[in-house]
């Protein structure tokens, strides 16, 4: 079932000319200086549980489908000679910078053990993959730079939307006061329920976890990591932060849901790249 206010300002739908449909950041590629993605579920090519645009390898999907659907995605974006990033995610607060001397001569750079990217470099993709948590979108559009954080609720209950920020200031020269951070979809507080093991590991390294936490009728807790995420960020001196109204859980015309799902899907691909 569809959320009533699935009408989302933050994201627009752009569909492409090879059948490939993704979402996209006005805000940000209206600028001029970048170029965002976030899959839908369309214009791919595998089957069953994963149809149709699979971003992820990592999935009982056949890798040939998967490579294909990348392409396809890749092509739609019409990037000048990219280099594409592919972090291998952990669920961790590992954040690494990429830097001209990382990326010479290679056309795919994948990165382990790592679920945030920053770059200052031109036509680098940055990309992670997604089937309910949250990613982070963040340009300064000053210092052009971007970052890119996968964010679920381990990463959130680390700090790694902050902790991103912070190393585009260290490493990249951003600055705080420039810095746009957009939280794309993900699962919302209506869909996240948790037990008390999780709600008690937010208990112990997060003080303001009470301000985005509900009971349900099933005495579980809904944690809204949207929000937490925005408290951490304009925490971090973020203080332009804008966020999506997708749930991936409650869209699956769009997306893929792990949690809605029950384990047996595809996955969503985020994206940024200077161009």
């Amino acid at each position: 079932m569809m959320k009533p206010n699935q009408n989302d300002e933050m994201f627009k739908l752009r569909k492409s000319p090879n059948g490939v449909e993704y979402l996209y950041i006005p805000m940000f590629d209206d600028t001029g200086l970048v170029r965002t993605f976030f899959t839908t579920r369309k214009g791919g090519i595998s089957e069953g549980d994963f149809d149709s645009l699979n971003f992820g390898k990592y999935t009982e999907d056949h890798m040939l489908n998967v490579v294909e659907n990348r392409k396809r995605l890749f092509s739609a974006l019409s990037i000048e000679k990219p280099i594409m990033v592919f972090p291998r995610q952990v669920h961790g607060d590992a954040v690494a910078c990429l830097m001209a001397k990382d990326i010479e001569g290679q056309e795919n750079v994948t990165i382990e053990d790592t679920d945030a990217v920053i770059t200052n470099i031109r036509h680098v993709i940055l990309t992670t993959v997604h089937a309910d948590c949250l990613v982070v979108y963040l340009l300064d559009p000053v210092n052009k730079s971007i970052g890119l954080v996968h964010a679920g609720w381990r990463g959130t209950q680390k700090n790694i939307s902050a902790k991103t920020v912070d190393l585009m200031i260290q490493k990249l020269g951003a600055k705080r006061e420039n810095i746009i951070a957009v939280i794309g979809p993900g699962l919302d507080g209506c869909c996240f329920e948790v037990g008390p093991e999780v709600y008690e590991q937010f208990m112990t390294s997060l003080d303001c976890i009470e301000e985005f936490v509900s009971r349900n009728k099933n005495d579980k807790y809904l944690i809204d990591l949207k929000g937490l995420n925005t408290k951490q960020l304009k925490n971090a001196g973020v203080n332009q932060v804008y966020m999506t109204n997708y749930c991936t859980s409650c869209s699956p015309e769009l997306f893929f849901s792990h949690r809605r799902d029950k384990g047996r899907t595809g996955r969503m691909g985020a994206g940024i790249s200077l161009l």
